[in-house]
């Protein structure tokens, strides 16, 4: 399920895969404070669609059009605060 399809519905657990830089935020859409907004946004939805659990997980490393390429933790996440997140 996409976050843009999850508004308005609420699970028990959720999970959000891929938070590193040019994923969520977008790549094509990082340019610009409106949209870095538009995607806070729409990771605001899809967070808050956890009734009791939420988790979020990023790469080190993804295979990327073949090729193997170093991530970066998404801003979204450092955003939290440390004391909501547990690191595994």
């Amino acid at each position: 399920m996409t976050l843009h399809s999850a508004k308005g519905l609420e699970f028990p657990v959720c999970f959000i895969i891929g938070m590193e830089e040019d994923i969520l935020p977008h790549k094509k859409l990082s340019t610009g404070e409106s949209n870095i907004e538009e995607e806070r946004r729409l990771c605001y939805v899809g967070m808050t669609r956890a009734q009791e659990r939420l988790y979020c997980s990023s790469a080190k490393r993804r295979r990327i059009y073949g090729r193997w390429q170093d991530m970066e933790t998404s801003r979204f996440i450092e955003e939290m605060g440390v004391e909501l997140l547990a690191h595994q």
